[in-house]
């Protein structure tokens, strides 16, 4: 089966190589036989009846047209960034609503990121505000494009909490949201952010709580240029899932998968407590009793000259270990105005090669064996140690169980911001939707995403990139990495197994019949045919091994005669005082029964 697998990967490259670049009889050339592409016309995505008479659409944001929607359904921001340096305070980051660089579909318009190493910060206003106290799911779902790919940055969105809506033009990193989502990435390796601001129901704070990130994230996210879709589900339960292109990246709990945790400590130190003046928490103590000895020299050197050394016979004193290269030249743009008085640079003294060394020689330093450092005290055990002092712990005042209702704590949800900082531009939002149902996301990413990503495909095949089995198996594999290991196994396991199939076998030992074959020339299946033979059994014995116990059976008889007869021969010759031991009792057993016992 792996054989089968690697086989059809490279007949499938093969295939498609040389559909792209045969060409028939006629000599056309590649670039004229590829089919010319023509965009797809934009078809507004309207939303069924049938998913949404059950459903609220919050938000959805498909960008209609290139006009009246910068200024006034989506506002740039106005507002500065509190602590960075004023030239780069302002959210002076440049927005659009345009197109691809490379259009699949005529008409299909994105907001667009048109700057970079800028703020940049833009929000809408929801439909109707999105309340988890309803006890419905929110379900989040846009695509964005990094056309330039992106080196530092974010492609996240931030869903703002209830009053950002009254003062957009304000909005910055300060603004509260109550979910942020989706991808940034500002080294090898990126992140899909999933953030919940969670109001704590006794006291009234406001923290972050992160989703645990999966090990690893395809880079191709940030890097292929391709249009992805994010979904994020949110369940009344607490559960959540967070999607890319339709596949599940990673899920989890609001309960039990964030850190730091959404349900506070049952105890807490008590702040009003304090460590009592006498309490002594030193384990250990100098000893006071203890006196430097009279022959401790703190003064000595840590090291000392080496009286004993002497200076190498082959060591030159007269010659400098560097000398100026006497084949070094100025150069003839050397301005001694501007660049002051040339100077030839230094070289290693060829006179020196090979030497121990040469300039002035000095005795080299040793560790002064009389060396003790600056004296100090020892320590010893502290005799009014108590132990380490902590804070008695107290109920928690804060403390509340978020299991009765997990979502309690998210604030309602009013408006839709991005609000981001990339080294990257053209980063390519769309699509943007907010929903009370999943069925209300598939349908829409059915009539956009899905469309869009097939007529990207087509662009793409047309110019003769990313077609044929190879590169969905690429692909496959930058989502899951651990699927190169599959792919490496199933074209090494086929080479090892054709390897020792053909030339890892080795000569077996003789069998016995072959054995006898070679000693005593049996005839083999070529030679003339041997008579049909039936064993003792009255079986039918087959003529190669009817051959074999034949001649072995001829070759025992004459063995077993000629042994015979130097027994005689033996006995006779032995002295005539001396009895024949009395034959053996019992039946003589024939050559062929002396075979099987053999």
């Amino acid at each position: 089966t792996l054989l089968l697998l690697a086989a059809a990967v490279v007949l499938q490259a093969t295939a498609a190589e040389d559909e792209l670049n045969d060409d028939d009889e006629g000599g056309v050339p590649v670039d004229q036989m590829k089919e010319e592409f023509v965009p797809s016309k934009f078809v507004e995505p309207k939303l069924s009846g049938e998913v949404t008479k059950d459903a609220t659409v919050h938000m959805w944001e498909y960008f209609r047209g290139r006009g009246g929607i910068i200024g006034k359904t989506w506002l740039k921001s106005k507002a500065k960034k509190d602590g960075v340096e004023a030239e780069i305070s302002k959210y002076n980051g440049e927005w659009e609503i345009g197109s691809p660089s490379e259009v699949s579909i005529e008409g299909d318009y994105s907001l667009v990121v048109k700057t970079d190493a800028r703020h940049h910060a833009i929000a809408s206003k929801l439909a109707k505000p999105f309340s988890f106290a309803d006890g419905k799911p929110l379900v989040m779902q846009y695509e964005v494009r990094f056309e330039e790919g992106q080196n530092c940055g974010g492609g996240y969105v931030k869903m703002l909490s209830e009053g950002a809506e009254k003062a957009m033009e304000e909005f910055n990193d300060k603004t509260p949201y109550t979910i942020m989502f989706g991808p940034d990435k500002c080294s090898p390796s990126g992140k899909i952010h999933l953030i919940f601001r969670y109001k704590n129901p006794k006291n009234g704070t406001v923290s972050e709580h992160h989703a645990r990130q999966p090990d690893s994230i395809s880079s191709s996210y940030w890097d292929d240029h391709k249009t992805h879709l994010y979904t994020l589900t949110v369940k009344p339960d607490g559960a959540y899932t967070v999607a890319v292109d339709h596949k599940s990246l990673y899920y989890g709990s609001i309960l039990k998968d964030v850190t730091p945790a959404i349900e506070p400590p049952k105890q807490i130190a008590d702040p009003d407590d304090v460590k009592p003046a006498d309490w002594d928490d030193r384990a250990e103590i100098e000893d006071e009793a203890a006196t430097k000895p009279d022959d401790w020299d703190e003064s000595a050197p840590k090291e000392i000259v080496d009286e004993s050394a002497q200076k190498p016979s082959d060591w030159l004193e007269e010659e400098q270990p560097l000398i100026s290269d006497p084949k070094a030249e100025k150069p003839e743009d050397w301005d001694e105005d501007m660049d002051g008085e040339w100077e030839p640079p230094m070289i290693e003294n060829p006179a020196c090669v090979g030497l121990s060394g040469c300039g002035e020689w000095k005795r080299p330093t040793i560790k002064n064996p009389a060396y003790k450092g600056k004296w100090r005290r020892p320590k010893m055990a502290n005799p009014a140690f108590k132990g380490v002092w902590a804070p008695r712990q107290i109920d928690n005042p804060a403390y509340f169980d978020p299991s009765e209702s997990p979502l309690a704590g998210l604030q309602p949800v009013t408006a839709l911001g991005i609000e981001l900082w990339t080294m990257s531009k053209n980063i390519m939002f769309d699509n943007l939707l907010i929903s009370d149902s999943e069925a209300v996301a598939k349908e829409a990413a059915a009539l956009t995403y899905d469309i869009r990503k097939a007529e990207d495909a087509r662009l793409r095949s047309s110019k003769g990139e990313g077609a044929g089995l190879f590169s969905g198996l690429v692909d496959a594999a930058e989502e899951k990495p651990w699927l190169w290991a599959v792919y490496v196994l199933a074209v090494i396991l086929p080479i090892i197994g054709i390897a020792i199939f053909c030339f890892g076998r080795k000569s077996a030992p003789d069998a016995p019949d072959v054995a006898y074959r070679k000693k005593y020339d049996v005839p083999t299946a070529d030679d003339d045919e041997a008579p049909g033979l039936v064993d003792e059994d009255g079986e039918e014995v087959h003529e190669d091994e009817a051959a074999v116990q034949a001649e072995v059976v001829k070759q025992l008889e004459k063995g077993a005669e000629s042994s015979f007869q130097f027994q005689k021969r033996r006995t006779s010759s032995k002295s005539p005082g001396r009895k024949a031991a009395p034959a053996a009792s019992g039946k003589k057993k024939s050559v062929r029964e002396q075979i099987e016992v053999r």
